[in-house]
């Protein structure tokens, strides 16, 4: 059976990489011995994707869903419908492991959904469509139809992730992605690597734990430098962006990991996320810049206290003050702050005094967001179930649309803080400065992406 995954690219954010997530998910169809192809457009998603399926008359198309692209999910199953008929169509991807069951199946014209890890459900899945040898009611995480009932299959958790083979990369070459990064580096080929799944921690505005599980399994290092010097030797890439959402948790690993790239002599640059300022201290931070440590992007969240502990963020205001500081007065390490204004319960001091918290944190970059209206999320939870919301409005949910404002602080309002927030970091000379140093070619695109930022058009979401 020949197999077609789609990406939607990630529309919304403008990010172009290599889609990992579904590198693991081709291998692991391949080593069950059918025939797969990964398609994910840089440019002309629509277009691309239509004039794919025209082509391609695939048997199975599996289509990752992300929750701030269900309008470009949905465009494409329709036609899916339209140009390949007799295909069965099987949704993953983090927003069917998160949301309702019912929406899954309903909202979207899908055959089936595999909620959860894909690498051992899919496979099993196409057998079944083959021949079928295979049980539905055995296969982790899926959800489909039987006698007009729809009925899900309890989500079981790999614990050795060394057991998945590493990404299909002949079929997401890094060379071949040079648009949008989430780190902003301007150094091509890049790659991004995950070394784990799943977060133990509460943060009440993310779903992470819900998708990867609350256990946080890690890569062996040996397997993790088998990929890196499968990707130096094989397609060029000197450059790599770990996008664990707690590369840095145990500090053990880190410190074997750099010590394992010094003593490979290997001159690479590499970004990280998911830092923990309590973990962090001089010789920690020292021995990352000799191993290459390039960027580290740390969520700050909030400059109140009070929203940190509301948001179950375990964060403390002054340590991270203090800490961000250290790591700049002992590297060279760049920091990318993330932030969220208009948090439910937020008031308008509290989004005027994170905006003052990015100013005098010592950053390279910044990146607010307003909050997000997210399946699976326990903040989403409570505004569900308060009635302070009453639907997800799945086709309005992005980046840019700010569908949500707290009590007391009206669209209009948040939008011009948001605006604000941009507006008064990046148009400090320091700022620019640091930019311009950092990537004359790279400014004219970045300046391009942060001017989008103080458009003032007002959407349908945005309505008070």
């Amino acid at each position: 059976m020949r197999v077609l995954l789609i990406s939607p690219s990630s529309l919304q954010t403008g990010q172009h990489i290599p889609d990992v997530g579904l590198g693991y998910l081709a291998s692991a169809i391949r080593n069950a011995g059918f025939e797969v192809e990964i398609f994910q457009p840089q440019k002309e998603f629509g277009i691309a994707v239509y004039r794919k399926l025209q082509q391609c008359h695939p048997d199975v198309i599996g289509l990752k869903v992300v929750s701030l692209e269900i309008p470009a999910v949905k465009k494409v199953i329709s036609w899916c419908r339209e140009l390949c008929p007799d295909a069965k169509v099987i949704l993953g991807g983090p927003h069917i492991s998160i949301a309702p069951i019912e929406m899954t199946m309903t909202y979207f014209d899908a055959d089936y959904c595999i909620r959860g890890e894909a690498e051992i459900s899919f496979p099993q899945l196409i057998q079944y469509l083959s021949d079928q040898s295979q049980t539905l009611n055995g296969i982790s995480g899926l959800v489909y139809r039987e006698n007009g009932t729809i009925k899900e299959n309890p989500v079981s958790i790999h614990s050795n992730l060394d057991d998945f083979d590493m990404p299909a990369w002949d079929l997401i070459d890094p060379r071949k992605y040079k648009g949008g990064w989430y780190f902003w580096s301007p150094e091509y080929p890049r790659a991004p690597i995950l070394t784990s799944r799943g977060c133990p921690y509460q943060c009440t505005f993310c779903a992470q734990n819900v998708v990867g599980g609350k256990r946080l399994r890690q890569r062996s290092l040996d397997n993790v430098f088998s990929e890196m010097e499968l990707l130096k030797e094989k397609y060029g890439v000197n450059n790599f962006d770990f996008l664990d959402d707690n590369f840095l948790m145990h500090r053990n690993y880190v410190e074997a990991f750099c010590e394992g790239i010094l003593k490979r002599n290997w001159k690479i640059k590499w970004n990280c996320c998911g830092a923990r300022m309590d973990q962090m201290d001089p010789s920690l931070i020292r021995l990352m810049d000799r191993a290459g440590c390039n960027i580290m992007s740390i969520g700050y969240e909030s400059g109140s206290q009070r929203m940190l502990d509301y948001m179950k963020k375990d964060l403390d205001l002054q340590c991270a003050l203090q800490q961000t500081r250290m790591i700049n007065e002992n590297s060279s390490i760049k920091i990318m702050g993330l932030f969220i204004l208009g948090f439910p319960n937020e008031t308008e001091k509290e989004i005027q005094s994170t905006i003052r918290h990015a100013l005098k944190l010592p950053l390279f970059m910044a990146t607010f967001f307003t909050y997000l209206v997210l399946p699976g999320c326990e903040e989403t939870t409570k505004l569900l179930e308060s009635g302070e919301i009453s639907e997800i409005p799945w086709d309005q949910l992005g980046i840019d649309t700010h569908f949500y404002s707290p009590q007391g602080i009206s669209k209009r309002k948040l939008k011009f803080y948001y605006k604000w927030a941009y507006f008064r970091f990046y148009s400090r000379p320091i700022v620019l400065l640091r930019v311009m140093r950092y990537s004359w070619r790279k400014a004219p695109w970045f300046f391009n992406h942060i001017l989008h930022k103080f458009s003032w058009r007002t959407n349908y979401a945005e309505r008070d």
